[in-house]
């Protein structure tokens, strides 16, 4: 599944690929196809527009440096978002109960 979501995200980023600069309409083909990848991975549809929205109002509000591509900037976004969506921080797993009970989702 992770190979697929990371495959289709890569496609969306090439729409970008030879642009200049970031534009409305750039941006707002990427995240259309970023959050057809959510969706396509099962991640809700509340929370992959919320995600595909907040992308999208920092890629408005960002200014290209010229050392980075447009492709660049908006993966560096995106992985900004991502890292915030699935929690920022490190939490340990306590493992001192007997027995420990371990809840994994995807």
């Amino acid at each position: 599944m992770f190979d697929s979501l990371s495959e289709k995200l890569e496609g969306a980023f090439k729409i970008l690929k030879g642009q200049g600069q970031i534009t409305e309409i750039n941006i707002a083909e990427t995240t259309k196809e970023i959050r057809k990848a959510l969706l396509n991975a099962d991640v809700s549809y509340k929370v992959a527009k919320d995600f595909t929205n907040r992308v999208k109002e920092k890629a408005n509000g960002t200014g290209v440096i010229n050392a980075v591509s447009p492709g660049q900037m908006l993966t560096k976004i995106v992985h900004e978002e991502l890292t915030e969506l699935m929690g920022a921080e490190m939490e340990g797993v306590n493992l001192s109960a007997n027995p420990s009970v371990i809840l994994m989702s995807g």
